[in-house]
């Protein structure tokens, strides 16, 4: 962690952004208008070069006391707050929360309340078992934690148990076999819009991730309208069931054999970890969406419109001939201390693909199995998006390890990360043809 205090800009933040890893929602912050302070676990290069940074350690009496000499911002958090709602609450004491608030998280993060709420719905929880229970076939479970993010901790029931894991602050889930992938959301008081839907990689072991570890995804052609129906009717039961508000996402799990059958495996009630791609991708400023749908549920003034208006700007997007884009998270192998990656100059277009980001000081330690840096991949199609990504990964693996990198890392890349998207063309194929196995509930009517 870089322990910088940041605060020489000339200008007053007016929006507070509270997390272990905020530069993602710090850019989105600069896309939509906005001067962000951060409180962040890194501290990174281009989070200090986007934002006001207070260095977040893990007891917050310091940091809540340095937030404490700022007037009263609007604020969000992004990945791992939403298991720390006595921490909202403080935070909210004096900053004006724009998301979900402790009753909606005591509620969304509640895998057994989830499980039931949507019980019936063509998209169904992946089902749930509280942690004492027997299951007679523990290779098919996982044991998760209660209080988790980016796959941390998740672990198949009939491995050993990490010394660390405390197995009362878990439960089971059946393991669903199948490609991971993410559905990001926006909910506004009157309805729910579907931003898009993502391939997830996680546990990809040429990104040195392990087990469940999330290490990126890349976003997948325009969905159909029948299956954005089914996505979007899931979107509004879980919204109105658990009182979300704004961007949230769902983790879920499709598999080939299944044909016309998706999982919910997790709700992720927050800026999510791919809401930049969409947000690159459409070049929207889905940041400023977000603020607008939650000021909506107060009754507060917002210069964004409608769930229709955004509707109509996300089509309009998909009509442009954008790349296609893939993010990988790079994690060290074991541990290392940050090369010396010079910054580039911040670009004048807030929506251009950067090359990487989320870059450590020189000399910052990187313990083992924890983030390296993101590393970002365009093309005129996922293949050659790809392509790129695994290019730069294997020059960003050079960079952190350049002892341990074998000569065809970069084929090796590709080819893990092209396995994901023959997923997506079967997924395709499956719901969305026409042939004479009669339709799924995702697919289309023939005409």
């Amino acid at each position: 962690m870089n322990t910088r205090l940041t605060q020489t800009q000339s200008e007053s933040p007016d929006l507070l952004i509270v997390g272990a890893s905020t530069r993602a929602a710090a850019a989105s912050a600069r896309r939509a208008g906005y001067r962000p302070l951060c409180v962040d676990q890194y501290g990174d290069q281009d989070l200090h070069a986007l934002a006001a940074v207070i260095p977040r350690t893990s007891e917050p009496d310091g940091w809540l006391r340095v937030l404490a000499a700022y007037s009263s911002l609007e604020w969000i958090y992004t990945g791992g707050m939403e298991n720390q709602r006595e921490l909202i609450s403080q935070i909210s004491e004096r900053h004006r929360l724009r998301g979900c608030g402790p009753d909606s998280l005591q509620r969304v993060r509640d895998p057994f309340f989830v499980e039931q709420l949507i019980s019936g719905h063509p998209i169904c929880m992946a089902p749930c078992l509280p942690i004492d229970a027997h299951p007679a076939d523990p290779e098919n479970w996982l044991c998760k934690p209660l209080r988790s993010a980016a796959g941390l901790g998740i672990r198949l029931l009939n491995s050993p148990q990490p010394d660390s894991q405390d197995a009362q602050g878990c439960y089971l889930q059946r393991y669903q076999p199948g490609q991971p992938l993410s559905a990001l959301f926006i909910a506004f008081p009157e309805a729910v819009v579907l931003v898009g839907l993502a391939l997830q990689f996680c546990g990809n072991p040429v990104l040195g991730a392990r087990g469940f570890q999330y290490c990126g995804g890349v976003t997948i052609s325009p969905v159909t309208d029948r299956l954005r129906s089914t996505l979007e009717d899931l979107g509004t039961t879980l919204a109105q069931g658990c009182g979300i508000q704004g961007l949230f996402g769902c983790d879920l799990i499709w598999h080939s054999s299944e044909r016309d059958r998706l999982w919910l495996t997790e709700v992720n009630p927050r800026y999510t970890a791919l809401t930049e791609l969409f947000e690159l991708q459409y070049r929207l400023p889905l940041l400023a969406w977000h603020l607008g749908a939650c000021r909506s549920f107060h009754g507060d003034p917002t210069r964004y419109g409608s769930p229709a208006e955004l509707q109509n700007q996300l089509v309009e997007s998909i009509k442009q001939s954008f790349p296609q884009i893939a993010k990988g998270i790079l994690y060290a192998r074991q541990d290392r201390c940050a090369p010396d990656i010079p910054l580039p100059e911040m670009q004048r277009d807030l929506f251009a693909v950067p090359e990487s980001a989320d870059l450590p000081y020189p000399g910052t330690s990187i313990p083992g199995g924890t983030p390296f840096c993101s590393v970002y991949g365009t093309g005129r199609n996922q293949r050659e998006s790809l392509k790129v990504l695994s290019d730069r990964l294997r020059t960003y693996q050079m960079l952190l390890a350049p002892e341990g990198v074998p000569e065809r890392a970069a084929a090796d890349l590709l080819t893990s990360l092209l396995d994901s998207t023959e997923q997506e063309n079967h997924f395709f194929s499956c719901f969305f043809s026409s042939e004479a196995e009669g339709n799924s509930f995702l697919e289309e009517s023939p005409h």
